[in-house]
């Protein structure tokens, strides 16, 4: 049996390690005491990826490489509390979610920077950030039931949204503007 472990590392051990004493492997698996993985690295020519387990073995932390980058974090229930990822535009995103795995921060950098947040809903209730050089701010209630934007075009205005969507009043700059059933009246 000895010398076969011999032979074996003899024959192995030029495999495994390069001239310059890089070990190599597609998956590399490093154990706790009691033979749970602690982390695990893996990959191919597409697909990187590193996770990062509990003392149950459940995944918490996962980096993954490949066309689509990311790092993904995970609560003790294995629901996804947060992400980070890069966009199609060149910029990062950042997502944070609550203790079910629901959104609840979202933070956008790139060519539209924006900031929304969430309660309970799967629609921002607060956003705000600069859209094709518009910088605005939504907020709309976890109903849905209307909201109100205010944008920074010119003149930056405060517009009222109902629940079908129509804007019935505006405020800018220029004074208050009610829609009407039939017209429009404009208070100075």
């Amino acid at each position: 049996m000895f010398i076969f472990l011999i032979i074996f590392f003899v024959i192995a051990t030029p495999h495994l390690f390069n001239s310059d004493g890089t070990l190599e492997a597609h998956r590399i698996v490093l154990k706790g005491e009691r033979g749970t993985p602690n982390i695990i690295l893996q990959g191919d020519d597409q697909h990187t990826l590193m996770t990062f387990h509990d003392a149950e073995g459940n995944v918490r932390l996962q980096m993954q490489g490949g066309t689509f980058p990311a790092l993904i974090m995970k609560n003790e229930e294995q629901e996804i509390v947060g992400t980070f990822f890069p966009l199609k535009d060149g910029g990062a995103a950042v997502g944070l979610g609550d203790r079910e795995g629901n959104m609840a921060t979202f933070i956008r950098g790139g060519m539209s920077p924006m900031l929304s947040f969430f309660h309970q809903s799967a629609e921002p209730n607060l956003a705000m950030g600069i859209g094709k050089e518009l910088p605005h701010i939504v907020m709309v209630p976890r109903d849905g039931s209307g909201g109100l934007l205010i944008h920074g075009n010119t003149p930056p205005s405060l517009l009222f949204v109902n629940e079908k969507g129509e804007i019935p009043v505006t405020l800018s700059a220029q004074g208050l503007q009610q829609q009407g059933p039939q017209n429009s009246e404009e208070t100075p």
